[in-house]
């Protein structure tokens, strides 16, 4: 059966990105198809496919982390970045209300250490391996027609 918005899929997936897999899922996932809980071309890639379909989707970096942008990227005394931080790892660093963001040491030198605050996956693209391991209709309700409403019974007197 064809999978329709609305339907409950069970699967799992790997996602990849131009360094290698990036992400997997340990247990099987469930969603319901157009709540929105995966990018929205992953979303719109389960349907019309069927339980046991393996299919791969590829997922622009505006429907994820973003594009990158390099305004996000800070130059800093060197000092203020700990000495055993190498290039390449993440750091916290704190913005001018006090709040702790995580960015990548990118360069540093004996006065300026160079970070960058970007998502590493920013401006990249994805892409999803999933297989459909299970299918669930949407449950679909009749409406409630006006001659399913119980009548007052005749034993019921109005006072």
């Amino acid at each position: 059966m064809a999978i329709e918005k609305g339907d409950r899929v069970t699967f799992r997936y790997q996602v990849f990105a131009e360094g290698g897999l990036v992400d997997a899922s340990e247990k099987p996932v469930h969603i319901r198809v157009g709540e929105g809980r995966f990018p929205p071309s992953v979303e719109r890639a389960f349907l019309g496919r069927e339980k046991g379909a393996r299919f791969s989707v590829w997922v622009p970096p505006e429907e994820h982390y973003g594009r990158y942008d390099p305004k996000k990227v800070r130059f800093l005394p060197s000092e203020k970045i700990p000495s055993q931080v190498r290039i390449g790892e993440t750091v916290l660093v704190q913005d001018e209300f006090g709040v702790l963001h995580p960015a990548r040491l990118a360069r540093r030198d004996r006065n300026i250490a160079v970070v960058d605050l970007n998502h590493p996956l920013a401006g990249k693209y994805l892409r999803f391996d999933i297989e459909i391991l299970e299918v669930e209709k949407e449950e679909v309700r009749p409406e409630v027609q006006h001659s399913e409403v119980a009548e007052p019974s005749e034993e019921r007197r109005e006072l």
